[in-house]
């Protein structure tokens, strides 16, 4: 079943279309009964816009250097609003009017949660391995596990490896010569999915 999400389409707004689209989420997360603890205090965000529209502003005269302080403060509320985004969503969980209170775009269209299908190629060095996995649309972190010897009999067998926010991750320090099963699985607002198929690969 598709869910409802926050979007964050608003990050592609031009500048000042920004602050106003901004402004607004502060305002709707202001006391609202749903969002008592956000990731980072409302005030902030709120001195961070300030900061970009007055960076806006000094841009007009078409300084290279205050273009480049602009977007210096515009990537700054930009990353705000997408913890938020992430908040809300968690907050939410697919809540129609949770989401609508919070000032976000939402959306229905949703892809349904997949498996994240992974590729185990060399490594950069000798003795490692790179891990990538296909992105899955909403995950916010990727847990790899590993398994030396190839694909074991028991689940207790695989060994945590890492909690990455990318879908890639290399790992160094493996024995040449050793096979290794490698899996991971996403973890996305609504939990984590299951881990994708093993790929058994042989340390070069």
């Amino acid at each position: 079943m598709k869910i409802l999400r926050a979007l964050i389409d608003i990050v592609k707004f031009p500048s000042r279309e920004k602050v106003v689209a901004y402004r607004n989420i502060v305002f709707k997360m202001t006391a609202n009964q749903y969002y008592t603890a956000p990731y980072i205090p409302l005030t902030e965000a709120t001195l961070a816009i300030d900061a970009f529209e007055a960076a806006i502003i000094a841009a007009d005269d078409g300084s290279h250097i205050a273009k480049s302080i602009m977007h210096d403060k515009e990537e700054i509320v930009d990353n705000i609003i997408r913890v938020y985004a992430h908040y809300v969503n968690q907050v939410a969980n697919g809540n129609e009017t949770k989401l609508l209170s919070s000032g976000f775009n939402i959306t229905p269209n949703t892809p349904a949660v997949t498996k994240a299908i992974l590729a185990v190629v060399d490594g950069a060095h000798s003795g490692s391995l790179k891990f990538i996995a296909k992105a899955i649309y909403g995950a916010g972190a990727y847990d790899w596990q590993i398994c030396k010897g190839g694909i074991p009999v028991l689940e207790s067998d695989y060994e945590a490896v890492d909690i990455t926010t990318a879908a890639s991750h290399e790992m160094s320090g493996l024995e040449v010569g050793t096979q290794v099963a490698v899996r991971c699985r996403a973890v996305t607002p609504n939990g984590k999915t299951e881990f994708c198929v093993p790929v058994v690969k042989i340390v070069n």
